[in-house]
């Protein structure tokens, strides 16, 4: 049975006539495309950030593959999924049912904006991600959906292999890389357990030679989203991920980067815990939830434990540019997460999905990237929301000239009462300059502005209010720009 299925996987290869044209490499601590660093004028990018070099940005896309086998029986409008948060989880779009074709075209028709504003790299999974809610049946033992791209035997099943591919193939044509993830908690479960742990292997097996015999070298492997206990299966648990990275790299004969995504910088270490994260190609882990602050001494700590010889990625965090900010400043690439609201509008992670740059969350962060990599700014979104913060500031006008210290705040009125203000953000001619969690929310945190930091003459001052819409990583926010001078 196994044997059959994967012969009709690889039979999809013979669909692509020729070999790829982006090929991503490590050269010492760098991750380089057809040979050259990313991010440098040779590149392509003439006026990126210098501390860009070598690294990539990336969005996590895990759900552009997606499908639920349970459809539609389950996560339709008339059979939803029940929710923590949300109510009711239906996947049909709000046009018509689910579609995974349309799914995927709709990805791939909206990866050239992507990458026309820097972003060089996009995250898929083949077992997908937490929809609306997350991780929203937590209280179950895997996700309600059957999204899995391998069956109960570890066989990788043909429709996934084959929206896999086209995936690679159209991000190679752009000159983007895909990294493609395997195993998700929650849904790793949909594989079969045995004591030899035979079922998973052999998923790793299929999925790294499938993705060896593609003709493509645009492709970094991700064993599996965040290595933790909380895998049903041996080889899955951070001490037992040793064996999969290297059953993964002797399958690809080396051709393919592999690693895995660690939850956190700070791991419970043991020999074969740090036995895997010397056997990894690249280092890649997950800072959900942190401060800028704390991204900086995340990094720092994970060089530390890894090492300086190999590239180092964040590619999950959340959606403020604050933290991408961060990561850029330590070398590090950085993922966009935006859990969205599956509600064909917000986010990126909870079907139905529109892939294109259509909110303000979407585009702050596309708009940082093209300010950081030196591309073309995406245009801003007609957007509006009726449940969004409204944005009201105190001490600035636009228009006006400042000549002396004076307290400038916004006041932030929620429309939502259930969901709290996450924070407020503000950014001076572009660039993320301070931001505060609680009220007051005062520019740069002082009484009294000092504009010590910020030369005379015209500017124009940003103000981004983020709203909690439901899960950790579901956020909306407003938008307020205010053109004002300094006289000094």
């Amino acid at each position: 049975m196994r044997k059959t299925t994967f012969a009709i996987v690889l039979s999809f290869l013979t669909l692509t006539a020729a070999r790829g044209q982006t090929v991503v490499g490590i050269r010492g601590s760098q991750f380089t495309v057809n040979g050259q660093p990313t991010y440098t004028a040779t590149s392509g990018f003439r006026s990126a950030d210098p501390n860009l070099q070598g690294t990539l940005l990336n969005v996590r896309a895990v759900q552009a593959i997606f499908d639920d086998a349970n459809y539609p029986n389950g996560g339709s409008r008339a059979h939803p999924y029940p929710s923590t948060f949300m109510g009711d989880i239906s996947f049909d779009y709000p046009d018509g049912k689910w579609d995974p074709e349309r799914n995927v075209r709709e990805f791939l028709a909206a990866l050239p904006d992507w990458r026309r504003c820097g972003v060089l790299a996009v995250t898929v999974n083949l077992q997908g991600g937490g929809p609306t809610d997350g991780n929203f049946s937590k209280q179950l033992s895997m996700q309600p959906q059957l999204n899995s791209g391998f069956d109960l035997h570890g066989a990788l099943k043909p429709a996934y292999a084959d929206r896999l591919r086209r995936v690679i193939e159209g991000a190679d044509r752009l000159g983007m890389v895909v990294i493609v993830g395997f195993f998700y908690q929650g849904s790793n479960e949909r594989i079969n357990a045995d004591t030899e742990d035979q079922y998973a292997k052999e998923a790793i097996r299929q999925g790294a030679l499938f993705l060896k015999n593609l003709p493509h070298r645009n492709i970094l492997i991700e064993i599996e989203n965040e290595a933790s206990p909380g895998f049903k299966h041996p080889i899955m648990k951070p001490d037992g991920i040793l064996d999969a990275v290297l059953l993964a790299q002797k399958t690809v004969q080396h051709q393919i980067p592999v690693s895995m995504s660690w939850i956190r910088a700070a791991m419970q270490r043991d020999s074969r815990v740090d036995a895997a994260m010397r056997a990894v190609d690249y280092v890649m882990f997950h800072t959900n939830k942190k401060s800028p602050e704390e991204v900086h001494t995340d990094i720092q700590a994970m060089r530390r434990w890894a090492g300086y010889d190999r590239p180092i990625m964040i590619n999950e965090d959340g959606v403020s540019t604050f933290n991408l900010q961060a990561a850029v400043q330590e070398h590090s690439g950085w993922g966009y997460y935006d859990q969205g609201l599956g509600n064909y509008r917000d986010g990126f992670q909870s079907p139905p999905v529109k892939w294109r740059i259509d909110t303000f969350t979407k585009w702050m962060f596309f708009e940082q990237v093209a300010r950081l990599t030196g591309s073309p700014m995406p245009p801003r979104p007609v957007y509006a929301d009726d449940t969004s913060p409204i944005i009201h500031l105190v001490g600035l006008v636009p228009g006006q000239v400042l000549k002396e210290p004076s307290r400038i705040e916004a006041v932030i009125t929620d429309r939502d009462a259930r969901w709290p203000i996450k924070r407020v953000e503000f950014f001076i001619d572009n660039k993320p300059y301070s931001y505060q969690l609680k009220a007051p929310y005062l520019l740069n945190g002082q009484e009294l502005w000092d504009m010590l930091d910020v030369a005379a003459g015209k500017h124009e001052l940003r103000v981004a209010a983020y709203d909690q819409r439901g899960p950790s990583f579901s956020e909306t926010c407003s938008i307020l720009d205010v053109a004002f001078e300094i006289d000094k």
